[in-house]
């Protein structure tokens, strides 16, 4: 029972992204793009309850993946495509595809990686925050824009939520609630605010929240040889050197 319970959170993500795609082919962007974002509810949750009940199994894996696949890749290339692609021919399809085959070698690459101790940072982007960033694109046009989607921004948040999953970018794991530090402290009254914000303004902060973090890879990046720099030429100047 241990095994199982955590399963059947992932059998809701699977649920959810096939109500996604069902309802993508119905016309239903909106309700499609909630599908999904549900879906990445559902994803956190397994893996805590899997942690918390000690019934983390290699099947657990695989079949987390399998799910990940369908609400994360085949879900979100279906809706985007069918939202603001349709009509493009073939380089519609070639984005599309690219996002579902980056999805791919992204969840594969974790499942080849994937340890059950305390994870620091992810390479790559994962595949769920991709997802939720396409998602939640659909909501901020949709609800804040008026509708008026824009196809250039559509396929620049395409590509770069494609490149950023199979990037060696680090991108910071959700923070575990603590108050123990003041620095713990200061990280989880941010996070909660966040989720407070996300919960009552979905619509209006779920997207740009998104982007940020996608930038954050990249922005770690460029940041971390120049950080260094300072550091060691603070420490050189301290030797006399």
């Amino acid at each position: 029972m241990r095994k199982v319970v955590p399963s059947v959170f992932t059998l809701g993500n699977l649920l959810c992204g096939f109500l996604a795609v069902i309802n993508t082919i119905e016309g239903s962007f909106v309700t499609a793009a909630w599908w999904i974002i549900i879906a990445g509810i559902f994803d956190a949750l397994d893996g805590k309850v899997a942690r918390l009940t000690g019934g983390s199994s290699e099947f657990g894996v695989e079949f987390d993946s399998i799910a990940d696949v369908v609400s994360f890749g085949i879900a979100p290339a279906v809706l985007i495509h069918s939202y603001i692609l349709t009509g493009t021919g073939g380089i519609g399809y070639f984005l599309a595809f690219g996002y579902l085959a980056a999805g791919a070698i992204r969840l594969a690459r974790f499942n080849i990686t994937a340890t059950t101790g305390k994870k620091y940072y992810f390479t790559g982007m994962p595949i769920p925050s991709a997802a939720g960033i396409l998602a939640s694109f659909i909501l901020f046009t949709e609800n804040v824009w008026g509708g008026l989607a824009n196809f250039d921004i559509a396929v620049v948040v395409l590509v770069l939520t494609s490149l950023a999953m199979v990037s060696g970018f680090k991108y910071a794991v959700l923070p575990k609630v603590s108050f123990n530090t003041t620095a713990e402290t200061i990280r989880s009254v941010w996070f909660l605010a966040l989720i407070v914000m996300v919960i009552r303004f979905p619509d209006e902060v779920f997207f740009p929240t998104g982007i940020l973090y996608l930038l954050s890879g990249p922005a770690k990046y460029i940041s971390a040889p120049a950080l260094s720099h300072v550091v060691n030429h603070v420490f050189h100047k301290a030797d006399g050197r």
